[in-house]
């Protein structure tokens, strides 16, 4: 638990939202860089550096005293925005559903503790729910945010990592190629294949290189990235599939890492992909690609069906410099990992 207990001898609370609306936010925010430039002042009081929380933090884990989660036990991410301005957004994304659980205006402060140190907090205007309106706010590292409610012993503790996020559609014909851009020279794409299309994603650095190419399953039924039309027609292709044929529908869900084709199985691995390796590049990028519409081309008993247009949403997720796990020996192979050269691009 985030400590945050104890009797306090002094508490100071920062409105800053007041501060922002008479033009203060970049004074506060120079204040530190002032006082490094000037060591042998000695002010009243010490600015806290609160640019360090704005930004976009995507929620990986909750932990209290009854049970953890995270986004894969709760089917669903959530991704708090913290602005500049003193306002908040707090999202649910189910698949590429987004919903605004909370939105308002937030406030800093600050608490001295008796003896030393000093415990900051988070107030959010609003907070869906009202036992965490006021949360202790930690650091482990530049990018790893903790949050947890003040207002009960056992309330849990909630994990954030600094990323980005994107959400968008798009429209696709047969044999016909989409791409995106994101940002840091990240891009989703959809390659056109006989039947349908590949879902990839590339770094512009190594556009050769799929990073979301070690997705799960490697085996059994075919791969989410791969969207053909017969995965929505029945074996004999008379009609759609009413569970005959073992195939994802149409939600895909995907993952990747700028490190794939690297430090993970780049071209001096001499193993399959192991599960901490999935485990890693989950961790390090997520995406989900929804199927809206299709059309499939017109259904031949006994032959395979394509698509002949197709419109998506696509919602993606990535984490920005989170410390990464040091390279060591290979562990458990994968379930049905296929080897290196097998993986494919």
């Amino acid at each position: 638990m985030i400590e945050s207990k104890g009797r306090l001898h002094q508490l100071r609370v920062l409105d800053l939202a007041r501060l922002i609306r008479t033009g203060g936010l970049a004074l506060l925010l120079a204040l530190p860089a002032l006082a490094q430039a000037a060591p042998t002042a000695a002010p009243e009081m010490i600015v806290p550096d609160l640019g360090r929380y704005f930004g976009t933090w995507l929620w990986i884990k909750s932990e209290g005293l009854v049970a953890d989660s995270d986004p894969e036990t709760k089917g669903a991410a959530r991704t708090l925005v913290l602005q500049s301005d003193m306002t908040y957004e707090f999202h649910e994304r189910r698949a590429t559903r987004d919903t605004v659980l909370c939105r308002g205006s937030y406030l800093f402060s600050e608490q001295s503790q008796k003896g030393g140190g000093v415990v900051e907090a988070l107030e959010f205007e609003g907070w869906f729910e009202p036992y965490e309106r006021r949360m202790v706010a930690d650091f482990d590292g530049p990018d790893t945010l903790r949050l947890g409610g003040d207002a009960c012993d056992n309330c849990p503790d909630h994990t954030f990592v600094r990323g980005r996020t994107a959400s968008f559609g798009g429209l696709v014909a047969r044999g016909g190629r989409f791409a995106r851009d994101l940002w840091d020279g990240l891009r989703l794409e959809l390659n056109p294949l006989p039947l349908g299309w590949e879902i990839a994603v590339r770094d512009t650095v190594r556009p050769s290189e799929n990073l979301a190419r070690l997705t799960p399953p490697f085996h059994a039924v075919p791969n989410p990235r791969f969207i053909e039309g017969w995965h929505f027609r029945n074996k004999a292709n008379t009609g759609p599939n009413q569970g005959d044929v073992n195939a994802p529908q149409k939600t895909r869900d995907f993952i990747f890492s700028r490190e794939v084709g690297k430090t993970i199985q780049g071209a001096t691995a001499d193993h399959g992909v192991t599960e901490e390796e999935v485990g890693r590049i989950a961790s390090e990028g997520r995406g989900v690609l929804t199927i809206e519409e299709m059309k499939l081309v017109a259904a031949v008993p006994g032959g395979k069906a394509g698509i002949d247009s197709m419109r998506f949403t696509v919602a993606v997720e990535e984490v920005q410099g989170r410390a990464r796990p040091a390279a060591g020996p290979p562990t458990k192979k994968a379930a049905g990992a296929p080897s290196k050269k097998a993986a494919g691009p």
